[in-house]
């Protein structure tokens, strides 16, 4: 039997909203009007319902004999409440004549809540809203549109305490608003400085490095999201997939064994473009762990809820198993997602051949958005090690990045960036020394399931192909044709490549990137500098701007630049620089800075003292000297006696270029020695102190 795979960790940060940051729902943000008017009472005197808690250590039990069961991995459990306006809460009349109500809702641990309204019928006029205590986090505003077959789902919010919020014209209206159920997510989430921060495997590569630049478009398809299945409350990945009479409905492909009744469409929730701003290197503890301050602009706050089920073709509303079908789901997003989301509507592919090699897109364990690749192709086998069978792609071993709990129902993708299924398991993971553990995966073909269904007479053709074109594949599109939000890669390779000291004068190199993404060109280059890191936007913002940088070339062309003293370079200072590039729409890839700084010095420099260390401290101490002139330079290690020891460095250096020369430390007994430094036209000596 497979582990128990798909998991949630960290669902409490994904759907945070910072208030003032963007939309948190499809509709358009306003104050909560709570915070309009003075004379509101405190949040403090609202009413509160409190509901009991949860057994969470017998449902981790639970959880831990389950892991040898296929799922999505459960978060929370699902408290039955009756709370109304009509019966519960506070009234206020507000200064405007509209009135407010207000509820707290409580439930003791609970490390996230959110609200499922089992009756969501509001006047046309009544905005609701959730938020928590102290209002960090809001949702909403939600209106009458927002009902899903009655009903109404909502993100989370973190802690054990959140606050309904509603402003209507007439109180005696609001009689259609019914909390039937409050999720008590019992799960520890990386959410704040009294929780352990969660981590995913660190051999997981991030969408934000650039070996996912090719995908760009596919990342924008790309979901998470929760729903409510009986008691349980559940996590999965899936994709939006275009259909062949490309009017950009929003089609949602996930896995079966996630979502397999209307009423589990109906609750759930979706996390759009939650992913980290950096590229983290594989393998590095970093890469493991939830980066809060990393997120890309609106990556936790772009929500939808409520999607209609559409198509289904698996097995486990059956007999609680996955094989013999491809386990595949088609919802509906219900919901009308803004186009400053800047989504992307899949293409896909329905042949019946195996891939010549894959990638996948998904959220393991819940965190930021990652993806991984395989070049190897793929084989056609049934589910698991069950023998032969064509319902399923089999991946013999990532060979970079994985898959973990929470990857569950995310789309494979072929060589031309076409879906051919989704994940409905396996063994995938990070080793714990951060390497993929090379075990294989399942994931059910959409081949396999095209022409059937299992759900309202309908086939997964009659949702993907309504004009009954029978085509073998499609292309896929942008979810709306709205303004240009994609901004260019980042700029790759940005270096220092050559400091002049007597003109004062610094070439710099890189690699051009696109308009959207590497595709294109780009508009404009804003290339700055300071004799400070440029290491915020406000820094760069703030930083001295190079008045004619060159015009974009295109994508992959090396580009150069010439930063010199009539730009305002002065001699005698060290300097250092950051490029961004902007497309015509003003759209701005991330800060590039060089790894380097330049040195414009007007005589050689080097440290007054080497320095000295401990054992404990490292084995080696450092010294660092910049030239006015590019020379080959011999760096010698002396003993008080005026016998060499070592020599550290013997080679040509560039002018104006800090280098650094590390002294062993570890290896060398405790007291006085001497540094000669001497190159073609100068010799200098600094004494250093070794203390072990």
């Amino acid at each position: 039997m497979f582990p128990w795979r798909y998991t949630l960790v960290v669902l409490g940060v994904l759907v945070g909203y910072a208030w003032g940051a963007g939309p948190a729902s499809a509709q358009e943000r306003t104050a909560l009007p709570s915070r309009q008017h003075a004379t509101v009472r405190p949040t403090a005197d609202v009413a509160q319902a409190s509901l009991p808690s949860v057994d969470a250590a017998a449902l981790r039990a639970e959880d831990r004999a389950a892991n040898d069961r296929v799922g999505p991995y459960r978060y929370g459990q699902t408290l039955e409440a009756n709370l109304s306006p009509s019966r519960h809460g506070t009234w206020e009349q507000l200064p405007s004549g509209r009135w407010l109500w207000r509820l707290r809702i409580e439930s003791q641990d609970a490390v996230s809540l959110s609200v499922g309204f089992s009756t969501f019928q509001l006047p046309p006029d009544a905005t609701l809203f959730l938020h928590g205590p102290d209002a960090p986090t809001v949702h909403g505003p939600y209106t009458a549109a927002d009902a899903t077959e009655g009903e109404h789902w909502t993100p989370l919010v973190r802690g054990d305490e959140l606050v309904l919020e509603l402003e209507t014209a007439n109180r005696e209206r609001a009689t259609g608003l019914t909390v039937g159920h409050v999720v008590h997510g019992y799960r520890t989430l990386p959410t704040g400085p009294q929780t352990p921060r969660s981590k995913s495997g660190a051999c997981n590569l991030d969408v934000a490095c650039e070996e996912a630049d090719p995908w760009r478009d596919q990342v924008r398809a790309v979901g998470g999201y929760t729903l409510r299945r009986g008691q349980d409350n559940l996590f999965c990945s899936g994709s939006l997939v275009n259909n062949t009479a490309q009017d950009g409905r929003p089609l949602f492909l996930t896995a079966e064994h996630c979502v397999q009744s209307p009423a589990q469409a109906n609750s759930m929730v979706f996390y759009w473009n939650f992913q980290t701003a950096d590229c983290r290197s594989l393998g590095s503890d970093e890469n493991g762990t939830f980066p809060r301050d990393s997120l890309t602009v609106g990556g936790w706050d772009q929500t939808s809820s409520g999607a209609v089920l559409r198509a289904r073709y698996g097995n486990v509303h059956q007999n609680q198993g996955i094989s013999g079908k491809p386990d595949l789901t088609l919802v509906e997003v219900d919901d009308d997602i803004p186009d400053s989301y800047n989504l992307y509507l899949n293409g896909w592919s329905r042949e019946d051949e195996a891939t010549r090699e894959s990638v996948t897109i998904h959220h393991p364990r819940g965190h930021g958005k990652r993806i991984s690749f395989d070049d190897e192709p793929a084989s056609i086998t049934a589910y698991g090690l069950t023998g032969g069978g064509d319902t399923h792609l089999r991946i013999g071993d990532w060979d970079l990045g994985t898959t973990e709990g929470g990857s569950s129902g995310g789309p494979l993708y072929d060589a031309d960036q076409q879906v051919v299924g989704v994940l409905s398991g396996g063994f995938a993971g990070c080793t714990g020394d951060g390497t993929d553990n090379d075990q294989p995966d399942w994931y059910g073909r959409l081949a396999a399931g095209f022409e059937n269904g299992d759900y309202n007479n309908t086939t997964v053709a009659d949702v993907l192909d309504p004009l009954n074109t029978g085509a073998d594949a499609l292309d896929g599109r942008p979810l709306s044709e709205g303004p240009d939000t994609t901004p260019p890669a980042p700029i790759r390779d940005l270096r220092v490549d050559e400091v002049n000291t007597r003109d004062r004068s610094v070439t710099l190199r890189w690699t051009a990137t696109g308009d959207d993404g590497r595709a294109g060109t780009a508009q404009r280059y804003l290339l700055r500098y300071d004799t400070t890191r440029i290491e915020t936007a406000a820094d760069f913002e703030q930083a001295r701007s190079v008045s004619a940088p060159p015009p974009p070339d295109t994508a992959g062309a090396t580009e150069t630049a010439v930063v010199t003293a009539s730009d305002g370079l002065e001699a005698g200072r060290t300097y250092y620089f950051a490029l961004v590039a902007e497309d015509d729409a003003g759209n701005r890839s991330r800060r590039t800075s060089p790894d380097r700084e330049a040195v414009l010095v007007r005589e050689i420099q080097v440290d007054k003292a080497g320095g000295a260390a401990s054992p404990g401290a490292g084995s080696s101490s450092r010294t660092q000297f910049v030239l006015n002139e590019t020379q080959e330079v011999r760096v010698t290690l002396y003993d008080l006696l005026g016998r060499r020891v070592r020599v550290l460095l013997d080679e040509e250096i560039p002018e104006g270029f800090r280098q650094t020369v590390r002294i062993p430390t570890r290896s060398l007994s405790s007291g006085p020695y001497f540094l000669r430094f001497v190159g073609e036209r100068f010799a200098i000596t600094r004494k250093v102190v070794v203390v072990n």
